[in-house]
């Protein structure tokens, strides 16, 4: 299956998700998505920066996390790096009722899946 089906089936799976976006995080670019309606172009270049802004500051111990969650009034961003390989990650856009620890969950099972 290829990433952006992978991506569409992540998506589907996880209630009131909205965007699924597959990362490069050295580059600084969404290199594949699937999303319920057309994104534009700079809404997925801000989710890659946010992503990085995010997953490469060190938390309080000396590495780096592997999820992080940006909240706004109508959505939660819920960001996942890959324990395999650091530079790729996922960007979930979801809704404020989507669980997410399922969609966290989700997500690092089809990263680890990628590896």
């Amino acid at each position: 299956m290829d990433i952006t089906a992978q991506l569409s089936q992540l998506r589907s799976t996880i209630p009131g998700c909205h965007v699924a976006a597959f990362i490069d995080l050295s580059a600084r670019m969404v290199l594949a998505q699937d999303a319920r309606g057309k994104a534009p172009q700079e809404r997925m270049d801000g989710l890659a920066d946010r992503a990085v802004s995010l997953l490469d500051t060190p938390g309080i111990g000396a590495d780096t996390p592997d999820h992080a969650i940006a909240l706004s009034a109508d959505n939660q961003e819920v960001f996942l790096r890959s324990s395999e390989d650091s530079s790729y990650g996922l960007c979930l856009v979801c809704g404020l009722a989507t669980n997410t620890q399922s969609a966290v969950k989700a997500g690092l099972t089809m990263l680890r899946g990628l590896a």
